[in-house]
Formats: C-alpha cells, structure tokens, sequence
C-alpha cells in the first residue's frame, strides 16, 4: 500500500490542515503620543500606508489595521490611539485608556493577539511609561509577548546603547519586556550621509523581533504534546471501563517479527528503542533501521557494538489510534522525516509519537532524510518544524549520505551514545542485576541458617 493510499495518512493530513496550518498573525502597536507608531508601520511594511505627524498630537484618532507581509509570513498591524495625548489632542487620556482596554480584551477573545509593540522614544525613562505599561500588561492574557520598541535613536553611536543603559532602570520599576528593539524611522533620503544605512538595519531588525516573538497562530510543539497524554490518559480510563462492563478487549498485537528471532530471556538485557518513521516508501511497506533491518516488522533485536539493543516499530494505525503499544519503558526513541514531504502533517505525527511513547527530557533522535549534513538539517528544523519559543529542545539531529551502510554505520554509533548517556545498563538488564542480587542474598541467608543448624 502507498503512502498517498493510506487511510491514516489521509487522516493524519487532514488533523494537520485544521491544527497546524498557520493562521492570520495580529500584531498590536501601543504606546503614546509623537513616538513613531505610524512611522514604525511604514518601516514595517517597506512603503509608506500609514498617516504621519510632525507634532506632538496624535495621527490616530480610531483603530486601524494594515496587513504586511515579511518574507512569506503575513500579519495584520492594528495601531491604536496614543496615550497621555492631553485634553487638548484628538483623543482625551481616559477615552484613548478606555479604547485601548477594551481593543485588548476584545482581540483576546476572538482572533487573538499574537505580539504587542510597545513603542517610546528614546529620551529618559518617565513615569507615564510605568502607567501606559501596567494598562496593556493588565488587559492582556499572560501568554502574549510584549516588546518594547525605541524610536529616534538615529544619531546614537550604538542605538542598542539605549537599551544597555536603561535595562535596569526598566527592571527596577517593574516593567519587564520580553525583547526589545533600539532603532531609527526615519526614512533613508532623509538621513544625513554619516547615519546613512541606519533606516535599513532598523528594518531588519524590527523584522527579526517580530518573527521571534510573533506567536504563529497554531500549537506549539509542547501544547500538542500535553494534548496528546491528556487524551491517552482519558483512553486509559475508557479501557479500564470496558473491563469493568466485561467488554471484549481491543485486537492483540501483532507477534514478533522480523530477519532476527532471538530467544525472550536474551531481550530482558536488551536496550529498548522504539522507531517511527513519518515517511514509508511507497513501493512498500517497510522501514529501515540502522542500515540492518528491512522488510515487513515490527519487532526486531540486533546486537550493535557487542550489546544487545530491541527496535520496536510504531506503525501509523497505532499512532491514529493514539494507544502506546508497548509494556516496557524504552530507552531511546527514533523518528525519521523527510523534507519533500509536508512539515505540517510530520510535525502532528511527531507530537502524537513523542506524546505516547515519550516523558519529560526523554532521549530522542531525529533522522532527516534528503539532506548530508548536519548544518543543513539545524537549519531545516528551525524552519519548518522548531518554530515555537517553547518547542523542544532537548532533540538530536542526524542526517546521513546516502547509501544503506553509510546511514547504517553512522546510526549504528549514534545510537549507543545516546543510549550510553541515558544510564550505564539498560532497563531490562537493571531488573536482572537487581533479580540476582536478591537471589545471592537468599543464598547467603540459607547458608548461615545452615551452619547454625550444623553447629
């Protein structure tokens, strides 16, 4: 059967379009009035779209919204009213609060508010910025990244200077910022020669701050992961239920099979790795791991290096039907992806695997196929798959020539060190010692039971 063919596949394609496909990004600006809000949307989106002010009075009357693009990620930049106007501005200071206040609360509820900027201007720390600070903060939900934004520092030497200088400042009165940025608006034709390139380098950065901390709309790696154990915990407790109701039980696994059959006793010693790969070939159904085993198979023991190591195979029903199947505790997960097919459906197969079958800091390599080197694979992954704040971290790479024994060789190695740091003997073979070591002390208690009898 095919990949295309597969009815999970199918499935697991169609979770992915409605969980991971990225939705519209909604981008906040607040802050007070004549620092540059307008100015930082034009330098956002590379043209000028949003009214200008030369004075201290504010432009922005009402709530507008202005879409951009940065590479291939859109946003949507909503710019508000500016605080602490006075009464004699376009907005009074309590109706521009109010307005704020409820704009904040409202997004929160319905599409969300995915990044706010904070925006000032680069003179001294005031107490109206405490003030403006603690409103947003108040009326946003916790999860939402705010970050400070500073205009007119077009003349420093340094313009980060201003954010070296005031950090502790910002600190010491409370006002905590998830990132910051320290740039000029003013267009580049209007810069004198010596500050000529400043308008571009704050572009860039003001770019880089919003895809960090922008918020992408869809599920980091670890909320699916906590999903998934939430629903197999609650499919736990169904199953329990059914032995209570005397229900029949779910199919029995399949039997063991595979190019190597080693007696029960030998695998107690064995290392536990169970193998998933996201991407069978499609002229059949097999999966091949480290170079050795191929074919149809589900389990399989090798011994790699003088040790022995047990490979279980995760198939896609058993991950569409989210049950771990599996009494023992492994000792080391793999998981296999490839980069001409899509992140979106790899990255649900990957949260619902590492979900079952993993814990907190469990080891875990990733194999990526289509790519040579190590450099490469880093950086597809932080693309395409890694793209959270709070995604996993504690990952191994590994992508490998091509060629059945040069993959399987460089496994092979990776795989004992990874199993090497995860403790000094493997699960079934701590059982075993410790089996032993209560044998040799009922030993040692009936041969003193007999000397006393003796004596």
């Amino acid at each position: 059967m095919s990949a295309s063919s597969n009815p999970y596949m199918n499935q697991f394609r169609e979770e992915a379009e409605t969980r991971f496909m990225p939705r519209q990004r909604n981008i906040v600006l607040a802050g007070e009035t004549g620092v540059g809000k307008s100015s930082l949307i034009n330098l956002i989106v590379n043209r000028s779209i949003a009214g200008v002010s030369d004075d201290f009075l504010g432009c922005t009357s009402a709530i507008q919204n202005y879409h951009a693009m940065i590479g291939k990620d859109s946003f949507e930049i909503w710019d508000t009213p500016g605080l602490d106007e006075g009464f004699g501005g376009t907005v009074a200071p309590s109706a521009a609060r109010n307005k704020l206040r409820g704009f904040l609360r409202d997004m929160s509820k319905t599409g969300g508010i995915h990044l706010l900027l904070f925006c000032t201007r680069g003179w001294r720390i005031t107490r109206a910025l405490q003030n403006n600070y603690k409103t947003i903060r108040q009326s946003t939900p916790p999860d939402v990244p705010i970050a400070i934004v500073v205009t007119g520092l077009e003349r420093n030497q340094c313009m980060n200077d201003w954010w070296i200088k005031n950090e502790g400042e910002l600190a010491r009165m409370n006002v905590n910022f998830d990132d910051h940025a320290c740039i000029t608006t003013i267009p580049e034709d209007d810069l004198p020669e010596s500050f000529q390139g400043r308008f571009i380098e704050s572009q860039e950065i003001v770019h880089e701050l919003i895809l960090k901390n922008c918020l992408s709309g869809r599920p980091t790696m670890n909320e699916e992961i906590r999903r998934v154990r939430k629903e197999s915990n609650a499919d736990k407790g169904r199953s329990m239920g059914r032995k209570q109701q005397n229900l029949p039980p779910p199919p029995p696994r399949p039997p063991t099979e595979g190019p190597y059959r080693i007696p029960r006793y030998f695998r107690r010693s064995a290392r536990h790795i169970i193998v998933c790969d996201s991407v069978i070939p499609p002229a059949e159904n097999t999966t091949r791991i480290a170079g050795s085993i191929t074919g149809v198979w589900q389990s399989s023991t090798l011994a790699i290096q003088g040790r022995l190591y047990h490979f279980e195979r995760v198939t896609f029903q058993q991950l569409a039907e989210k049950r771990a199947r599996t009494k023992c505790s492994s000792d080391l997960l793999i998981f296999y992806m490839d980069i001409e097919q899509s992140t979106e459906v790899q990255r649900l197969m990957l949260c619902r695997f590492y979900g079952l079958y993993g814990r907190k800091k469990h080891p875990l390599i990733i194999v990526i196929r289509g790519l040579e080197d190590h450099s490469s694979a880093s950086a597809w992954w932080d693309d395409h798959i890694c793209t959270g704040k709070e995604d996993m971290e504690n990952v191994r790479l590994a992508c490998f020539p091509e060629g059945q024994n040069a993959e399987g060789e460089a496994l092979e190695d990776l795989v004992v060190q990874a199993c090497g740091k995860c403790g000094s003997l493997g699960a079934g073979e701590r059982a075993l010692n410790l089996l032993n070591g209560v044998r040799n002390k009922r030993a040692k208690l009936k041969n003193r039971i007999g000397k006393r009898k003796g004596q």
